[in-house]
């Protein structure tokens, strides 16, 4: 599922999208989450962002990007499915976990990526600094509904086919949609 994800994000990055809106902090996210080897996690994200790179083109801040894409994974792992825990079944990776973990994910992007553009193409004052995260606001509604976005459908996706095999909850025949049997 994890390559089919990868293969999905480098799409979806080259498809035409509002600016930000790709998959790829989703896909850190639920990659950290999710694989109980952290390497492979980060394999994921950081090929997702060189396969698409390579069309797109590469630019000077792209270390930032690459770093707040894989402190996503680190989130995932620690954050959304808890240091207790080595699969999601024990049920960490709650719903409220899940979205703050987005936010957190979003707000870090915003803030270091938008330092870095301050430190490269601002004057360093305080000025410059004001403008440049003025200037970026417009972007994070982007950034924020596309990490949430891809999460509910990397999460959801995973919770209707990977985790009813683990995990099954059996409703009150009254809840149920089954026919009763006599």
């Amino acid at each position: 599922m994890l390559m089919a994800a990868v293969a999905v994000a480098v799409i979806a990055r080259l498809l035409p999208h509002p600016p930000n809106f790709t998959p790829l902090a989703a896909l850190g996210l639920f990659a950290g989450t999710v694989s109980r080897k952290p390497a492979m996690a980060a394999v994921a994200v950081v090929a997702a962002m060189l396969v698409s790179d390579a069309v797109i083109g590469f630019h000077s801040l792209m270390p930032l990007v690459y770093g707040c894409l894989l402190v996503n994974i680190a989130i995932g792992a620690l954050w959304v499915r808890g240091s207790r825990s080595t699969d999601l079944t024990a049920g960490f990776a709650t719903t409220g976990r899940i979205v703050s973990g987005t936010l957190m994910g979003s707000v870090l992007f915003f803030l270091v990526t938008n330092l870095g553009c301050f430190v490269a193409f601002y004057p360093t004052t305080l000025a410059g600094l004001i403008a440049c995260y003025t200037a970026a606001i417009p972007f994070f509604q982007y950034t924020l509904a596309g990490d949430l976005v891809y999460t509910g459908a990397l999460f959801g996706l995973f919770a209707a086919v990977a985790l009813p095999r683990t995990r099954r909850v059996s409703l009150p025949r009254e809840l149920s949609m089954a026919p009763a049997q006599n």
